[in-house]
Parts: structure tokens; sequence; C-alpha cells
């Protein structure tokens, strides 16, 4: 009986000190979530160009000319983007069943909301506009800085080719709808399960983010912006606010033709400089409300 008891003892201090089975369990299923995270994060590209060539196939058989889906690459990827947003929306929902989420701390009505995201969103193109210009002055001294920049300004002008209204959708409107599903729905959600951190999340979250776009000049500000994101969905928990503040973003560079000319640019970058301030006052009084909401909860 003693030796039962002593066993006992020392498989209940096994595992108040993390070595018991339970957290061994923990841990591996920790690590699962991890990896789902990457796995989810690496499998879209692949997702969406088999998606957009069946989307394209299934045009062609109903009538849309081979002609005009050569002309228009990017309506194809809209429809394979807005397909993976109802995907991910679906997944998202079901793996948040049964495990409760950190409460929202900041809430916004609707057009109150809406004005300050369009606020955040012209600063948030503001950080970028002044990474892009210094990695312009400088990728001269440094070669490979020199090729990402160069392939970062190849891969936007392929955007560009055919109707507006694919490249609208595309890069502005269903692109980053299914890029914040996936990265600050899903991706979001694993990492926070994962490391039990609010904090973890929104980093974790925004350095995957940067470094799926792969191309480094690129990658630096969106990580920058992804932590940007995940802060306002972490403390919201509405995937609205990170959206809107992205579409903003990406339009603000995506202009329709027409406004899209040198003074039209010089205004939309004059705006987004100046709200560089008000998009770092914003964030500072977000998060000392949030604070103070913080502390009266039980």
């Amino acid at each position: 009986v003693r030796a039962v008891s002593l066993s006992t003892e020392l498989y209940s201090e096994r595992r108040r000190r993390g070595h018991g089975p339970l957290k061994a369990r923990e841990k591996a299923f920790a690590f699962g979530l991890i990896l789902c995270a990457l796995l989810l994060a690496y499998s879209y590209a692949y997702l969406d160009a088999i998606l957009a060539v069946l989307s394209e196939t299934v045009l062609g058989a109903v009538g849309v000319s081979a002609s005009y889906l050569e002309a228009n690459s990017n309506l194809g990827y809209t429809c394979s983007a807005a397909i993976l947003s109802l995907f991910y929306f679906w997944l998202w929902k079901r793996i948040k069943r049964g495990y409760p989420e950190q409460p929202a701390t900041l809430a916004f009505r609707p057009l109150g909301g809406a004005f300050r995201m369009l606020l955040i969103g012209l600063g948030a193109g503001g950080v970028s506009l002044l990474w892009l210009n210094f990695a312009e002055a400088v990728q001269s001294s440094i070669p490979a800085l020199q090729s990402s920049y160069d392939t970062f300004n190849s891969e936007m002008g392929a955007f560009e080719h055919g109707d507006y209204i694919w490249m609208l959708l595309t890069v502005s409107v269903i692109g980053p709808l299914v890029e914040e599903l996936l990265f600050r729905g899903l991706v979001f959600h694993l990492f926070e399960r994962s490391f039990k951190s609010e904090r973890a999340a929104v980093i974790l979250s925004a350095l995957l983010f940067g470094i799926w776009h792969e191309i480094f000049v690129q990658s630096v500000y969106t990580f920058m912006i992804g932590l940007i994101l995940g802060y306002l969905y972490a403390k919201t928990r509405k995937i609205i606010w990170p959206f809107l503040v992205h579409l903003v973003n990406n339009f603000s560079g995506t202009l329709p033709p027409g406004f899209d000319g040198e003074f039209a640019n010089m205004l939309v970058n004059l705006a987004s400089l100046i709200c560089i301030p008000v998009l770092i006052i914003l964030l500072w009084r977000m998060e000392k409300n949030t604070k103070q909401i913080e502390k009266a909860l039980p």
C-alpha cells in the first residue's frame, strides 16, 4: 500500500512539473496545431492556383472565350479566392466550436468603426510607402535587396493586365477577405490555442503572413501590417475590422483607371503619410481603452 501511495504521489508530482502523460499530450496537441497553421498558410498558394485553373475551365465550358480568359487571368483567381473564402469561413467556425475565445475588449459602431479603419488603412499604407522608398533608395548598394525589389515590381505589374474589375476584386476585395479569414481567422486561432497567448498569436500570425508573401521587400511591410491587423482582431474578435483595413491598404495601390495618374497617386501617398501619426494615436487610444476594460474583467 505504501509503495502504491508513493507511486501515486510521484505520478502527481511529475504531472505538476509537466512530465506526465497529460502534459505530453498537451504539448503534442499544441505542436499539431502549429503544424496545421503552417500547412494552411502554405497550402493556400497551391489551392488557389488549382482552383483558378478549374474556374477558368468551367468558365470556358459555359461560353467565356479563351482569349478573354487569357487576357483576364485575375478572373480565375477571383473565383478561386471566393471559393476559398467560403471554405476557410466554414473551417474557421468549425474549429472554434467548443473552444472559449478571449472576450472582446474593443467594440466599434458601424460608421465610426469604418471611419477609423479607413484612417488606419491609410496609415498602414504610409508605413509601407516609407519602407518601399527606403528599399528603393538603398537597393543599389545591396544586390539581394535590389533583386527582391525588382521581383516585387514585376509581381505587382502582373496584376494590372485585363479588365480593372477583376484586379479590383482580386487585390482589394476578395483577396483581402480570404487572407483575413486564413491568417486572422484560422492561423491566429490555432496559434492562440497552441500557445495560450493572445500576444503570441498576434506576432506569429503576422510573421507567417509576412513570410508567406515570399518576396523580402514585401514581407517586411506585410509583417508590420499583419501586426496591426492581428491586434485589431485580437481586441475586437471581429474579422470585419482587419478586413476593412486590409481593403483600404490594398485599394490605395490599385486606383481605378482615370484616377491612377501621377497627381492622384501623389494625393493618396500624401494622405497615407499624414495618417501615420493618426494611426499611432488611434492604436494608442485603443490600447489605453483596452487596458481599462481588461482591469474591469473578472
